[in-house]
């Protein structure tokens, strides 16, 4: 009768792949997981409603200039500060937006939209900062129609992002309008948030240099507020005055 000896090294080497199998598997199934839920807050968003404009929407230094190509050479200027996490501009744009966009496109008005973070309060990681920078990169694009569709899903929409959403959800936003992949993955990788928080700084600082104060929404024409009782009735004051 014959002993066979086993390679005590053996016993140790199955269980080694073993464990390594397990591992790669839950890799795996992590990845899935990740992959397959990327998108999964923004998917309404392709069911959105999306509108063309005729406008242009032209960022150039710290604000995005929106005009028609047949603006009134006498058509009034004004500046109009928001941030993407105040809920008062949120309001604002509700009201006032279908408005702004009509007289705009109709050469009556020309509006830069300098967008601030100071809710962020010094936080570069913060909802208003993160927010510019992806519309940014939606702006870059000179595409108007994304740039108007875009910053009114973060207007209208901000309750239901505001500290919610991550660079995966403002890129996935942006692809379901349409954006192109090069645009998604700007977003996605966060390449403008220090330019972002650059801009709303600067804006910032000229609003308080300016008036000498900081709050949003504001909407100014020559360097002063537009002297409204109710911020929601700016378009009539500017255009009657």
């Amino acid at each position: 009768m014959s002993t066979k000896v086993q390679n005590p090294n053996q016993g140790s080497k199955g269980f080694l792949w073993a464990l390594v199998a397990i591992v790669v598997i839950a890799a795996v199934v992590v990845g899935y997981i990740v992959i397959s839920s990327r998108g999964s807050k923004t998917e309404y968003v392709a069911d959105r409603e999306f509108e063309n404009v005729t406008m242009n929407a032209e960022l150039s230094g710290d604000y995005v200039t929106l005009s028609s190509d047949n603006a009134a050479a006498d058509a009034p200027r004004v500046e109009l500060y928001e941030d993407f996490s105040c809920p008062h501009c949120a309001t604002l744009a509700e009201n006032t937006d279908d408005d702004m966009l009509s007289e705009i496109e109709a050469g009556n008005l020309v509006v830069q939209v300098h967008p601030l973070n100071f809710l962020d309060r010094g936080n570069t990681d913060g909802h208003s900062t993160h927010s510019l920078a992806a519309i940014l990169s939606v702006a870059d694009t000179g595409d108007a129609s994304l740039y108007w569709n875009y910053r009114t899903l973060l207007l209208e929409d901000q309750a239901d992002i505001v500290n919610k959403w991550s660079e995966d959800d403002f890129a996935s936003a942006a692809e379901s309008m349409g954006a192109d992949s090069s645009v998604v993955e700007s977003i996605r990788n966060g390449e403008n948030l220090g330019r972002a928080n650059d801009i709303a700084t600067a804006n910032a600082e000229h609003l308080e240099e300016t008036t000498g104060s900081l709050s949003s929404p504001r909407v100014l024409r020559d360097g002063k507020d537009v002297e409204v009782d109710d911020i929601n009735q700016w378009i009539p004051a500017v255009l009657n005055s």
